[in-house]
């Protein structure tokens, strides 16, 4: 099956988030992308770490959830997901670039 660009990025980008049940949809790439979220890692305790804080700032408040804590959580998540695409592209663009002799 052919994939466009933009399906492809997004395929890469879930599997690297974690995002995917791959016991019930095993593609080919998830053998070359590591799900960056995977026990250990960088990214598991960074999130970790962001939702203990999360914890404490609806304990101080006296809330189970705050609309605006969750506000800025998924807008930084869609700010790292928007530049993860470009750096995508770009890594593209200069790959192209190299192979015929225009980048340095």
């Amino acid at each position: 099956m052919q994939k466009n660009a933009n399906e492809f990025k997004e395929l890469i980008f879930e599997l690297m988030s974690g995002s995917l049940d791959l016991s019930c949809c095993r593609v080919e790439e998830s053998e070359y992308v590591e799900n960056e979220f995977s026990e250990g890692s960088f990214c598991e305790e960074m999130y970790e770490k962001v939702y203990h804080a999360n914890c404490r700032l609806c304990e101080r408040l006296g809330v189970e959830e705050d609309r605006d804590v969750e506000s800025i959580i998924g807008n930084l998540i869609d700010i790292g997901k928007h530049l993860a695409m470009k750096m995508y592209d770009y890594g593209a663009l200069f790959s192209r670039g190299i192979e015929e002799g225009k980048c340095s």
